[in-house]
């Protein structure tokens, strides 16, 4: 099971971002593997948002009929309990560029023991998952 974080769907849908033949490439290879995805709402609507700013309306859209249609994805709404834990750890971790939305996917990813996320945000590294950078060669 991998958790698919904002930067990953970003990557695969903007051909513009650095890293999206690498994306590309992870996207496919899972869809081959059969490999299980997990993000959350928190994720689609950052992913969404920031296409729409980047790439346009109609980037934004595409990826979000994509994401919500999708049968290999999982799309996690997460409820109070789930999003108090997230406030802790956000509160906790002082760095900068930490968002609210990466300190639930810390929170998800542990949860439901997922140790690989698809992204190429180093804050999950940083929380002790592995990632993009670190598991495969580019």
């Amino acid at each position: 099971m991998v958790f698919a974080d904002s930067s990953g769907f970003i990557a695969a849908f903007d051909r513009r971002d650095p890293g999206h033949p690498r994306a590309t490439r992870e996207w496919r290879r899972l869809a081959r593997e059969g490999e299980a995805v997990v993000t959350t709402a928190l994720v689609l609507a950052e992913t969404v948002t920031h296409l729409r700013r980047r790439a346009g309306w109609e980037a934004a859209v595409r990826a979000g009929e994509t994401l919500l249609r999708s049968r290999s994805i999982q799309i996690l709404c997460p409820g109070r309990e789930v999003l108090d834990a997230a406030w802790r750890e956000f509160r906790r971790n002082a760095e900068p560029g930490l968002s609210l939305c990466d300190a639930l996917s810390f929170v998800v990813m542990r949860d439901r023991g997922i140790s690989l996320a698809l992204t190429f945000d180093r804050h999950f590294a940083t929380a002790g998952f592995a990632t993009l950078r670190q598991s495969r060669s580019g």
